[in-house]
C-alpha cells in the first residue's frame, strides 16, 4: 500500500514523464518535484537547487497544492508544462536574466500548445518578466492532456485550506482571438479560459474553516469534471512585481539574504550564484 506522500506526489511524477514524452521528445532531465505554498504562485522552477552526495545536481519544480481543490485539473497540468518549458530552456537554450521570459521560451511554449501572454489573453505581450499563458485548442498540450486523462489520471490528495476562487473561469478556449468550442463529455461549453497575469485580491483569501469531507468530495468532482460559471483572472506562475521600495534577495545556494531596491542584479561572492528576488 502506498503512503499518502507517495500517493500525492506520484501523479505529478507520472504527468511529468508523460508530458516529457509527448511534448518534449523525452529529452527533459529528471526534476525533484516539490509542493510549495508561495502566495500568488501556482508553480516555479529553481535550477540546480538540489545536490546529492555524488555531487549530482537536480532542478526543483515546485507546484502549489493550495490550488488543487478549486482549480480544474487541466490548469494544474498547464502550470506543470509551463515550468517544464523553463527546464527545457535551461538545457537546450538560453534562459533570460532573472527568469525573464524571452522569445526563445515563448516560441517553445507556442510549439507545445500554450500561448504566452502577459495578460493571459489574446493580445498580450509574449515576453516579459511576468508572462502567463492560455491553452491553444488545437495545440499539442490539449491533445496530450486529453490522452492523459483518458487513462483515468487524477490527483489523490488535496489541501483542506485551498485558495478560494470567488468565480470560476468559463470553460472555452480562444485561438488567435476567436472562440473555439472544445469537445468534452461534460458540458462542452465549459472547459477552461485563459490564465491571467493578475489575480483578484479576493482569490487570495483563505477558507475560514477546514473543508468538510463533503466539500472536498465536491472539489474533487469540480477538478476532474468542472461545472463552472464566469471567468476570473488566474494567478501567474511567476511572482508579481512587489510595489514596495525594498525587495528581498536570497542566494539559492547559501541562502544569503539582503534587501535592496527593485530589479537589482546581484551575484553572491561566495557561491557565484545570482540572488533571487523573493519579495
Amino acid at each position: 500500500m502506498r503512503t499518502p506522500t507517495e500517493e500525492s506526489y506520484r501523479p505529478f511524477e507520472e504527468a511529468y514523464s508523460f508530458f516529457n514524452q509527448r511534448l518534449f521528445g523525452g529529452e527533459l532531465p529528471d526534476c525533484l518535484i516539490t509542493f510549495q505554498r508561495q502566495k500568488r504562485i501556482m508553480g516555479y522552477v529553481s535550477l540546480e537547487r538540489w545536490v546529492n552526495n555524488q555531487q549530482e545536481y537536480k532542478h526543483e519544480l515546485a507546484i502549489n497544492p493550495e490550488y488543487f481543490a478549486n482549480y480544474p485539473l487541466i490548469e494544474i497540468c498547464q502550470t506543470l508544462c509551463h515550468e517544464m518549458v523553463h527546464v527545457w530552456q535551461s538545457k537546450f537554450g538560453t534562459p533570460g536574466r532573472r527568469g525573464y521570459h524571452n522569445l526563445e521560451w515563448a516560441e517553445k511554449m507556442i510549439a507545445i500548445g500554450l500561448m504566452p501572454s502577459t495578460t493571459g489573453e489574446p493580445g498580450g505581450d509574449i515576453v516579459g518578466e511576468h508572462v502567463a499563458d492560455y491553452i491553444l485548442a488545437d495545440g499539442a498540450f490539449k491533445a496530450a492532456f486529453d490522452e492523459l486523462t483518458a487513462t483515468g489520471f487524477q490527483l489523490t490528495w488535496m489541501d483542506r485550506y485551498p485558495v478560494v476562487r470567488q468565480q470560476a473561469p468559463i470553460l472555452s478556449y480562444t485561438r488567435l482571438g476567436k472562440p473555439v468550442q472544445i469537445e468534452t463529455s461534460v458540458q462542452p461549453e465549459k472547459i477552461v479560459d485563459a490564465r491571467s497575469h493578475q489575480i483578484d485580491t479576493a482569490i487570495q483569501t483563505m477558507h475560514p474553516l477546514p473543508y468538510s469531507f463533503e466539500e472536498l468530495d465536491a472539489a474533487f468532482t469540480a477538478t476532474l469534471s468542472p461545472q463552472l460559471p464566469p471567468a476570473v483572472q488566474l494567478p501567474p506562475t511567476t511572482k508579481p512585481r512587489n510595489t514596495s521600495n525594498k525587495h528581498k534577495y536570497r542566494c539559492p545556494m547559501c541562502h544569503l539574504q539582503l534587501w535592496g531596491k527593485p530589479d537589482l542584479y546581484v551575484i553572491c561572492g561566495e557561491c557565484n550564484k545570482t540572488l533571487l528576488e523573493i519579495e
